[in-house]
């Protein structure tokens, strides 16, 4: 509690300096029309421009990267042996043929110091999601990475392109709903690895490619255990120590989501299998989870920080399973890749609104369950059975973990009687164990609350 206290002074004295520099300084910053302002061209673009300009004539709209590291409309990389480096520039040309694309990408090289247009291509989309460069395969050349979708925003196309003697050829060109670069086989090279969606059978191809002697190939391919509507997250981590992952977090929509990993066995590319089976022989996918009142969407991270990745999965909490999905409050199962299949490794309670998660004892799991308390921001810890239900009472409440923001002084005030177990940027994360849970069988010992408590 002393513990406590001595923040709460803390934060009343920094919340005071922090009152009194502002009314010394007061608000020195541009205006907002000052911060709306466009950047204005420098130089070296404006030449660019009129290179463009000069090239393609003035009927032209640029086209700008819409995600990616490189979001100016002029890309600047050195793509072939000579020391200078050259601009690509994407642009929408009002002067094009019936039947020809609209979306180009234009090639300015320097000549005696001047930029002039060297090549232009048509491109496969009608907007420009990415630009990137990578070394592939033996790594003697920089390939162009370009992302493209279409107007209905669903159908994405990743196209590969080599720069060399002023001609821009395309290596590789194909649908994906899913790209990286990484060295994914541990061979000191990188490799393109796409997604591939199939929408007629509603399945997903992981597919592995590089750049060699032979020009660009497929090295190996391996099918996915469903197709994500969405993917909203791509982690690069460790299985174990040897193996390098990508494990993908995608949406199925309806609030429904998933995980697919992919990884290389003996340099191939490969993919756990997600399937397992009930006690009736129906089956069921070990990795799914879903968003309800109480849930929000939670990634592949290194849940317990030992450096590698653990993937989320969701079931109901004791006592919350008969409920509408909506209503079910859930304890989230973390697994890890063993011999090509998930094996669970953690089940825990998680709250991306409270700001952490508690790992359970094996003597928690089927007999634990929680209830949430929005008006004093906690969950209280409740010992389960059919006949007790969710009761909070001297004979059923274990703990409380409150999460207090740095700034509300009045619930500091409130929170005497919890110790202060951890804390993030803006919030403090207080405990208060009951006198009956200290001494029962549920008890956490010292240790065992510090192991598996996470601030998130």
């Amino acid at each position: 509690m002393e513990l406590l206290k001595n923040k709460y002074r803390k934060l009343l004295r920094g919340a005071a300096a922090l009152s009194a520099a502002v009314l010394l300084t007061g608000c020195s910053g541009g205006s907002v029309e000052n911060l709306l302002t466009a950047p204005k061209l420098t130089q070296e673009q404006n030449e660019i421009y009129q290179a463009l300009i000069n090239s393609s004539g003035s009927s032209i709209k640029l086209k700008y990267p819409r995600g990616g590291e490189y979001r100016s409309a002029f890309v600047l990389q050195n793509l072939d042996s000579e020391p200078e480096e050259e601009a690509l520039v994407f642009y929408e040309s009002q002067s094009v043929q019936s039947g020809e694309s609209a979306l180009r990408l234009k090639v300015l090289d320097q000549n005696n110091g001047q930029w002039e247009a060297v090549y232009d291509l048509a491109c496969v989309g009608s907007e420009v999601d990415s630009i990137s460069f990578a070394s592939l395969g033996d790594g003697k050349t920089t390939e162009v990475i370009v992302c493209y979708s279409m107007l209905n925003q669903t159908e994405k196309t990743v196209s590969v392109l080599n720069y060399s003697k002023g001609v821009i050829s395309e290596l590789y060109s194909g649908s994906y709903s899913c790209m990286e670069v990484i060295d994914l086989n541990s061979d000191g090279q990188q490799e393109l690895v796409t997604v591939i969606p199939d929408k007629t059978s509603q399945t997903a191809m992981a597919v592995m490619f590089t750049k060699g002697e032979n020009g660009f190939q497929k090295l190996s391919e391996a099918p996915l255990s469903g197709i994500g509507a969405e993917y909203v997250s791509v982690t690069k981590g460790q299985l174990d120590e040897n193996t390098i992952a990508l494990l993908l977090d995608y949406s199925k929509g309806s609030g429904q989501y998933g995980t697919d990993v992919i990884y290389c066995i003996g340099g191939r590319i490969t993919s756990p299998v997600n399937l397992a089976t009930n006690a009736d022989g129906t089956p069921y996918n070990v990795i799914t989870r879903f968003t309800t009142d109480y849930m929000t969407d939670i990634s592949s991270m290194d849940i317990d920080r030992d450096g590698y990745v653990e993937i989320p999965s969701m079931t109901p909490l004791p006592g919350y399973e008969t409920l509408m999905r909506s209503e079910q409050l859930c304890a989230v199962e973390w697994y890890k890749v063993v011999n090509n299949r998930y094996q669970r490794e953690y089940y825990s309670y998680y709250s991306s609104k409270y700001q952490f998660a508690l790992l359970f004892p094996s003597r928690w799991q089927g007999v634990v369950s929680a209830v949430v308390n929005y008006q004093d921001n906690e969950i209280i810890f409740i010992s389960y059975s059919a006949e007790t239900g969710f009761a909070v009472n001297e004979s059923t409440e274990l703990m409380r973990i409150r999460t207090i923001d740095k700034d509300d002084t009045e619930a500091l005030v409130n929170s005497k009687d919890y110790r202060m177990i951890g804390e993030s940027e803006d919030s403090i994360v207080c405990i208060k164990e009951t006198p009956g849970y200290l001494t029962g069988n549920l008890a956490l010992t010292d240790s065992e609350l510090q192991n598996s408590f996470i601030i998130l």
